[in-house]
């Protein structure tokens, strides 16, 4: 009985190193990063998708062994970055901050050279920005009962900004005047800084932008929110009401979070992940959180992917009426 015990033991010993034989390498061990790991950004700094990278860049510092770049590649509402990714290798070292325009909405307006529900591997979702339009502190528009009145005077009467065309605050404008019968004057810029720094100028009456990038100005009582354009209110916003409560129903958050080429390998996805989802514990995170406002909100990336793909399926149709 020994002898045929320890026979299946030595058959079954070789059978298990034939099989991690015939295994690619990377399904063997564990992966590690053994150079710098970048993440592209497809807007200029200071933007959210801008903090966010930076931010999770340092937080990820002690847990992941290689240094991790932030490189801004600006252009074309974020779709230059996530070009740039879909034809990088699949190999761990690129990344870039999705799940926004560049993966829900860009290719309703203009063609793309990638599948933005086929040609990435969702890492890791972040955040999930509310869209809020505000106007300067000194503006006539008192709320956005006003904006609207002065909206219904003429086309273009009142114009916004945005972080580029086929943006999500774009879209979001785009649905918006479909659903209240308006016609904005519509101003693209490069990313939410610039669209900032435009409204503070007076370049343009009103301006969109995340929470977290609005936060400085609104608390420098420099700028003024109006609504949002979210299913529900801010809670670091309480007073400010969302476009459904006014009468006009729309809802377009802006999702943040990390993807990868597609094909990245399983170990791979995994290291990614648990690292950066152990960044998003650490105090340095925390800490960002609590001063950036940022809304965050957490998903792996299989319910990161689906939630993009509704999303995509959900702007197309909207924009499409």
């Amino acid at each position: 009985m020994r002898t045929r015990i320890h026979l299946i033991d030595r058959r079954e010993a070789a059978f298990g190193l034939l099989a991690a034989a015939a295994l690619p390498a990377w399904a063997q061990q564990d992966w590690v990063p053994t150079q710098p790991i970048t993440i592209l950004v497809g807007f200029a700094p200071g933007g959210s998708a801008d903090q966010i990278a930076r931010q999770l860049s340092f937080a990820a510092r002690g847990i992941i062994p290689v240094t991790v770049l932030v490189v801004n590649k600006v252009g074309a509402a974020g779709a230059i970055a996530a070009q740039a990714t879909a034809e990088a290798k699949a190999d761990g070292y690129t990344l870039f901050v999705g799940g926004g325009s560049e993966t829900t909405l860009v290719g309703h307006f203009k063609p793309l050279t990638y599948d933005p529900r086929k040609s990435f591997t969702p890492v890791i979702k972040v955040s999930r920005a509310p869209s809020i339009l505000a106007v300067r502190a000194d503006s006539k528009l008192a709320d956005m009962k006003a904006l609207l009145a002065e909206a219904k005077k003429g086309q273009e009467t009142v114009s916004y900004g945005s972080t580029g065309e086929g943006g999500i605050f774009h879209a979001t404008a785009l649905v918006w005047e479909k659903q209240a019968g308006l016609k904005l004057l519509h101003v693209p810029y490069k990313g939410a800084a610039d669209a900032m720094n435009a409204l503070l100028g007076g370049q343009v009456d009103s301006a969109f932008g995340a929470y977290e990038e609005m936060k400085p100005m609104i608390d420098a009582g420099r700028v003024r929110p109006l609504a949002l354009f979210s299913r529900s209110r801010l809670p670091a916003l309480p007073h400010v009401p969302t476009m459904t409560e006014i009468g006009v129903p729309v809802a377009l958050d802006n999702m943040k979070g990390l993807m990868a080429p597609a094909g990245l390998p399983p170990t791979i996805h995994r290291y990614l992940h648990d690292s950066f989802r152990k960044a998003m514990q650490t105090d340095a995170w925390k800490e960002y959180v609590t001063k950036s406002g940022l809304t965050q909100d957490y998903a792996d990336g299989p319910a990161f992917q689906k939630e993009v793909a509704e999303a995509y399926e959900q702007i197309g149709k909207a924009v499409a009426k």
